[in-house]
Formats: C-alpha cells, sequence, structure tokens
C-alpha cells in the first residue's frame, strides 16, 4: 500500500515541471529570461535539464523515505517484507526515474500551452480523470498499456488503477507491457512533447 501511494505521487512532478515554465508567462518574467537568452531553444533547454534533474532528486528522495518507513515498520513489528529488499529498491528506483521523465514532460507542456493554469488543469485532469475514464471504455481500454498511465504502470509494477477497472467493470485487467518497454514509451512521450515544445514555437513572438 505505502509503495502503491508514492506510485500515484508521480503526477507531482508533472505539475512541478509545467508550472515552471508557464509561470514566467504568467508573471512576465519570461520577457527578461528571453532579452539574457533570445535563442527560446537555450532557456527552455537549460529549464528541461534543471528541471528534471530536480524531479530526479525529488523521485530519489520520495523513494528513500518510502523505503526508510517501509523497512523501519516491518523492523519495529518483526515483519517479513513480501518482496525480497532488492526487488523492493528496484521498484523505488523505478519510481524515482518515471518522476523525472514525469517532470520533464510537464515541462514541456507548459511550455506548450503557456497559461499556467490551463496547463495545470490539462495535466492533472488527463492524470486524475480523462485517462481513468478512457479505461472504462470497452473499445479504448485497450490502448491504456500505451498512454502514460499504462506505460507508468508497467515501469512501476503498480497496476492498482487496471485491477480496479477490472473490478468495477468485471472483465480481465488489460495486460501490461513489460517494464523496459513501459519505460520506453514513457520516455517516448516525454521526447515527443519536447522536440514540439523546442522547435514549434520557435518563430512565435513572446506576448
Amino acid at each position: 500500500m505505502l509503495l502503491g501511494l508514492l506510485g500515484f505521487l508521480a503526477c507531482l512532478p508533472a505539475l512541478f515541471g509545467t508550472a515552471a515554465v508557464a509561470s514566467e508567462y504568467r508573471h512576465g518574467t519570461v520577457t527578461t529570461t528571453s532579452l539574457f537568452a533570445p535563442r527560446r531553444w537555450t532557456w527552455l533547454t537549460a529549464k528541461l535539464l534543471a528541471y528534471t534533474g530536480a524531479g530526479l532528486v525529488y523521485g530519489f528522495l520520495a523513494a528513500a523515505v518510502a523505503a526508510a518507513a517501509l523497512f523501519a515498520a516491518a523492523a519495529i513489528d518483526g515483519v517479513t517484507l513480501g518482496l525480497p529488499v532488492g526487488v523492493v529498491l528496484s521498484l523505488l528506483a523505478r519510481v524515482a526515474l518515471t518522476m523525472a521523465v514525469y517532470t520533464l514532460l510537464g515541462v514541456a507542456i507548459g511550455a506548450l500551452l503557456r497559461n499556467q493554469v490551463a496547463a495545470m488543469a490539462v495535466v492533472g485532469g488527463y492524470l486524475y480523470a480523462v485517462e481513468t475514464a478512457l479505461t472504462m471504455i470497452p473499445g479504448v481500454k485497450a490502448l491504456y498499456p500505451l498512454l502514460p498511465g499504462g506505460a507508468t504502470a508497467a515501469l512501476t509494477g503498480f497496476t492498482y488503477l487496471a485491477d480496479a477497472v477490472a473490478g468495477q467493470t468485471g472483465e480481465p485487467a488489460v495486460p501490461l507491457l513489460s517494464a523496459p518497454a513501459g519505460g520506453a514509451v514513457l520516455v517516448g512521450y516525454a521526447l515527443v512533447a519536447v522536440a514540439i515544445a523546442v522547435l514549434a514555437p520557435l518563430r512565435r513572438d513572446i506576448t
């Protein structure tokens, strides 16, 4: 349960990354930034690298706290964990990497949409509501493994959403990709978003 809750926190770095860029447009500081770095791709790339690193640090700190709480509680209660220590640590590392990718994705979305409120609403609304709704549509749920949430579930091993939907609909859960394949799909989404964010608006005026 503790590790599962940690998996649900992956959306927070995405919101953090979105606000990191969109807030510059909201408060007008992007004009000052662009005066020092007229080529938009340079400062956007710097933000992508910096906030991806921040997301990775956030992910490893969250994973470290979760691991400390998990192992401490098990030791105090004299409980043997249901998974080997190496497997638990591997899961936590994958969660940390997932959070870094989500931060990268959030920065790209913030650069594309510019409006901070709209950008954060899109990110939060999709991750919390839209994707869940899509998994309940019979003809669409087969695509769930290829969606960001499905790829995340495959990478982290947290299949609670797919299992909950299967329990509600009475149908078997959609089989997920392997962890490496899920990671590749998730990174692919981030790289495509980054490419669009860097290349598409190069000639767009700052307003």
